[in-house]
């Protein structure tokens, strides 16, 4: 049995589906660059040739292609962050990142911001 978690990997700039075993221990990593589409398999002990795997990864990439900034392009340059970076990656092909709207997204980051930068001054 496995699970997929889809996943914001800053350092390579890409969104990845990271597939698990039952004990919660990766083994595979499903993503697009511009290449295309790629499986790294982490746990050489995982049999990929099953035909349950295949299923597997085709539906991963049915669920990262929703992910429109997946491959990492074009990074705006106002993304100064790690958690931007994440939260870009993180946005889907209806205008969510992680559940949410995107404007109502980075509406509370830049909320959560000023009242930080806020406080801060405040105690000087």
């Amino acid at each position: 049995m496995f699970e997929t978690i889809i996943a914001a990997n800053v350092d390579t700039c890409r969104t990845e589906a990271e597939i698990a075993d039952g004990s919660g221990r990766r083994v595979a990593i499903v993503y697009e660059d511009s290449d295309g589409w790629h499986t790294n398999v982490i746990d050489d002990r995982l049999e990929v040739s099953s035909s349950s795997f295949d299923v597997l990864i085709a539906n991963d990439k049915e669920v990262l292609s929703h992910y429109v900034n997946r491959r990492g392009d074009k990074v705006p340059s106002q993304l100064k962050t790690r958690g931007q970076l994440a939260l870009w990656l993180m946005e889907k092909d209806d205008g969510t990142m992680m559940g949410l709207k995107r404007q109502s997204l980075w509406q509370r980051i830049r909320n959560q911001f000023v009242w930080s930068r806020g406080v801060a001054r405040w105690f000087r």
